[in-house]
């Protein structure tokens, strides 16, 4: 290989990147890249009906690789074909911490990646919960909890012959900012740092994962190194890529950035940015303009950047293809099965739904003396699908069951405390449905928030599929709150209904583990 066509190895391409440059064909021609990223997302078109997004048809990944040489596609995610249940409940593993559902929900990961023709999948995230106004959720704030679970999921997607990613290093949820839009923070001091999120990829290690992605925050307890004034973030810092994480923590898979296009780390220089990333020790560039490549070269022929840097990241993404072959070694490889996932995602789920607070002993219901309910949808934005398919199993088990929100609009709202004491005398059960990823972003109107405390507590349950700080930050005195910790789909609320009316038992625990166990 030529020098430029080492360089581009190390570059993952979107599909957008590759029709702004004359289509697949010319493209791969002129700019034979080691990587594509590939999105199951609503596909853009323009007006000539060319794909200009980050998502991509399957007939046109298939095309690329096809026309590309030793192409490694890489997804966030994707389904195998007649998959029905289209969700991934990483959530549900912090609250059953059971290993067998982590290495099967890896499993179904490899499946779904093998079925679509994907090598090497961005996941899994092992950030955690500390920031309450965090935007991206982990699964526990527990080192431990976080080590063991994502071994068992990072095993079970590369036993099915596909490169596994521990992301976001140095770790997301110390700080709110969300880092697609400005550049992020790990606060930790050092000393906690290493025993938290140094821990937990020092797991992952362990269990050989193929790459790690650092991401667009900073972590100045460990260099207060400065550029223009200001830390840089890990995609720019050649002291927490290379001396922190390959140096001091020891990783000898690839490293990969984030997007190289967020607001995290966005100056107006695409070409720059990619430079200073490959400078800094990243060896796979997600989303980078190709025209860095020129840069690049320029830069190791004169010397600024050492031959040694590309040679090594070409040496770890050649390492990749090892995860393939011991897996074809081992004979651990098994053909993608949608009955498998579908089976799985829905165990995984029911095992992690967590009765967290029953204090009054309302749960069990009892059908004899509850015949009336009010579902009130506190979902994000009122979307409500959750409280629609809540709705309608409880109806379909016997019960009489109504639907509101708070809209000032309609006659029918929950506000007021005269309406409240309305409502009160009506229903035999008050329920108030939780939907919402962010609890910082919950976007629904306050008095809702505040009537629901209004409520007599001995008939009011809250249902929680959102973030897991609603319990604490929202409802910190309701006597009785189930977190389902999935996903809703018509499954999972007949699981969670059954679970509510006794049928079967809720057997997570809070995700929220240390300090309580």
């Amino acid at each position: 290989m030529t020098l430029r066509e080492k360089i581009l190895k190390t570059f993952v391409v979107t599909i957008r990147e590759v029709n702004t440059h004359g289509g697949v064909k010319e493209f791969f021609r002129k700019y034979p890249v080691g990587g594509l990223y590939y999105s199951e997302g609503a596909v853009l078109t323009d007006e000539k009906g060319v794909e200009m997004g980050t998502a991509m048809s399957h007939e046109k990944m298939l095309e690329c690789k096809a026309a590309a040489k030793d192409l490694i596609v890489c997804a966030d995610g994707v389904t195998v074909a007649g998959q029905k249940v289209r969700f991934r409940p990483q959530k549900a593993l912090g609250a059953s911490r059971n290993l067998t559902d982590a290495y099967n929900l890896g499993k179904c990961i490899g499946m779904q990646c093998n079925d679509k023709g994907v090598d090497w999948i961005l996941a899994p995230s092992i950030d955690m919960c500390f920031d309450h106004l965090m935007y991206l959720l982990g699964i526990s704030d527990d080192p431990k909890t976080i080590g063991k679970v994502y071994r068992q999921v990072i095993k079970g997607i590369q036993d099915q012959g596909v490169c596994a990613t521990a992301k976001h290093f140095p770790g997301l949820g110390t700080s709110f900012v969300n880092m697609h839009i400005g550049p992020g923070a790990n606060v930790l001091p050092y000393d906690e740092w290493l025993k938290t999120y140094g821990y937990t990829y020092c797991e992952m290690m362990k269990e050989n994962v193929a790459a790690i992605m650092t991401t667009h925050v900073t972590l100045k307890s460990y260099t207060d190194e400065k550029d223009n004034g200001f830390n840089p973030i890990a995609t720019f810092s050649k002291k927490i890529t290379t001396d922190l994480l390959k140096g001091e923590l020891g990783f000898k898979g690839a490293v990969v950035t984030d997007a190289l296009i967020m607001g995290g780390m966005a100056t107006g220089d695409l070409i720059a940015e990619t430079v200073q990333a490959f400078k800094a020790g990243a060896d796979l560039l997600l989303w980078p303009p190709v025209e860095a490549t020129e840069k690049i070269e320029e830069l190791i022929l004169s010397g600024e950047i050492p031959m040694s840097r590309l040679d090594e990241a070409l040496e770890r993404i050649e390492g990749m293809k090892a995860i393939k072959e011991r897996a074809e070694k081992n004979g651990t490889i098994e053909k993608p099965n949608a009955g498998f996932v579908d089976e799985q995602t829905l165990k995984i789920s029911k095992d992690g739904m967590c009765l967290l607070r029953n204090d009054v002993g309302l749960l069990p219901l009892d059908k004899n003396k509850i015949k009336n309910i009010l579902i009130v949808d506190g979902t994000e934005n009122g979307g409500g699908d959750s409280s629609v398919l809540l709705k309608e199993e409880f109806i379909r088990r016997g019960f009489n069951a109504d639907l509101q929100r708070d809209i000032y609009d309609v006659p029918s709202r929950v506000c007021w405390q005269a309406d409240i004491d309305k409502l009160q005398s009506k229903y035999d059960l008050v329920i108030f449905n939780l939907e919402c990823a962010f609890v910082a972003e919950w976007s629904v109107p306050h008095m809702l928030i505040w009537a629901s405390h209004l409520f007599d507590k001995k008939k009011k349950l809250i249902i929680n599929y959102g973030s897991p700080y609603f319990a604490s930050d929202y409802f910190p005195e309701d006597p009785t709150f189930i977190e389902t910790n999935c996903n809703a789909c018509r499954e999972t609320v007949e699981m969670l209904v059954d679970g509510i009316l006794g049928k079967s038992e809720f057997i997570g625990k809070s995700i929220f583990v240390r300090g309580n166990e």
